[in-house]
């Protein structure tokens, strides 16, 4: 798996080394990796030693990480992400950081809004152009020399399709027709 790795973070080249020490291993296990299994073997082996984390980092991942994943229902009824993030840069004491502001979705100014909604769909367009790559790479170099169909990256139909309602009436509307009422009679 490493000899086709081009660009790893430092985070991700340990984490390579580790994947890579596992299959090496168990060479008979095949060639999908189940990441529990790996750090099942991992840390009791000494492989992996976890470093102590600064407690404020600590929080601080885990405030955003609230912020991030806590929605609400808007009037409309749409479960929708209760705040809006911005990046900017901050000063610290360990230099120039990036940092995140966090905004209530209603409460944001227009200004936060766009540059949160941008930095969204930058990010929505970065994971669609990497799954394009993957697709494409897949189709050009897959082992039993299989080509999938091509992918549709046109969300309007499926959104057009989750907007549709969820739930319906009972049973049908019945309404009485005034000449089957006379016709009775």
């Amino acid at each position: 798996m490493a000899e086709f790795a081009v660009r790893l973070k430092r985070g991700s080249k340990k984490m390579q080394y580790i994947i890579d020490q596992y299959l090496a291993g168990h060479p008979n296990e095949g060639p999908d990796v189940m990441p529990w299994k790996v750090a099942e073997w991992a840390v009791p082996a000494g492989i992996y030693k976890p470093l102590p984390i600064d407690p404020t980092e600590q929080l601080r991942r885990l405030l955003c990480r609230s912020l991030r994943e806590t929605y609400m229902r808007d009037p409309q009824g749409r479960e929708v992400r209760a705040n809006l993030p911005i990046i900017e840069e901050v000063v610290t004491r360990d230099g120039i950081k990036r940092g995140s502001h966090w905004y209530p979705l209603f409460k944001a100014p227009q200004k936060v809004a766009r540059l949160s909604f941008a930095l969204r769909r930058r990010a929505a367009f970065a994971d669609i152009q990497q799954l394009h790559f993957d697709f494409m790479s897949y189709n050009d170099n897959n082992e039993d020399g299989v080509l999938l169909d091509e992918m549709d990256y046109n969300f309007n139909a499926d959104l057009a399709d989750t907007a549709q309602p969820t739930s319906y009436p009972e049973g049908p509307e019945i309404v009485e027709d005034e000449e089957d009422e006379d016709e009775e009679l």
